[in-house]
């Protein structure tokens, strides 16, 4: 991605998930970069087949702009581009 992009990215441990930590600490950290005022619009890159992670930015309100191939951790993954103004 570009230098200067903003990204959100998370991970909820196993054994916590499905009790709304994930949503609740991502709709803390859009709540922070909005009263914030530097981060401009955040992209998040979750892999097309991490239902939970897609379903998140749908739910807070990230636009779905297309689909990307990046490298994570030396793999190739096919990930979903959300994109969410925060007002800059």
């Amino acid at each position: 991605h570009p230098p200067g992009t903003s990204e959100a990215g998370w991970g909820v441990l196993p054994a916590y998930q499905g009790r709304g930590i994930g949503k609740a600490a991502l709709a803390e950290l859009i709540r922070r970069a909005r009263t914030d005022g530097r981060w401009g619009e955040i992209h998040a890159w979750p892999s097309v087949t991490n239902e939970a992670s897609n379903a998140l930015c749908r739910a807070l309100g990230f636009r779905h702009v297309g689909v990307a191939d990046l490298v994570f951790r030396g793999h190739e993954l096919r990930c979903n581009d959300w994109v969410l103004p925060t007002g800059r």
